[in-house]
């Protein structure tokens, strides 16, 4: 075999291999997302509190998953949001939380900065 096409030979594995990490790589950093999944709830100590401000969830209009985005608030949780609105009306001031069964104090202190009433 000529020196020509051994050079070439191992260029073209070599570039394999390169595609092939990266691809290995990328799927370790982002793996493909399953049609359907739920989102797990977010961490209190993940939330950018300025973007949170900007970005509050209206918990008048918020559905289940949405909800679930909120720190501390489970899918048990987000139902029990949602049937207390849907029985007793929409909340007039985002304090209305707290008559939510399972919503104490700490609960709501948690979830103040992150909740509106008003879109």
């Amino acid at each position: 075999m000529s020196s020509e096409r051994v050079s070439f030979t191992l260029g073209v594995v070599g570039l394999a291999a390169t595609a092939w990490l990266s691809l290995v790589a990328w799927l370790r950093i982002a793996p493909p997302a399953r049609p359907g999944a739920a989102m797990a709830p977010v961490p209190a100590a993940s939330w950018d509190l300025a973007l949170s401000r900007a970005r509050r969830i209206d918990i008048n209009a918020a559905s289940g998953a949405e909800l679930e985005r909120l720190p501390g608030v489970g899918p048990a949780l987000a139902s029990r949001i949602i049937a207390y609105r849907q029985s007793a009306g929409p909340f007039a001031t985002a304090e209305g939380l707290r008559e939510v069964p399972g919503i104490g104090p700490k609960t709501f202190e948690a979830l103040r900065d992150y909740v509106s009433v008003d879109g």
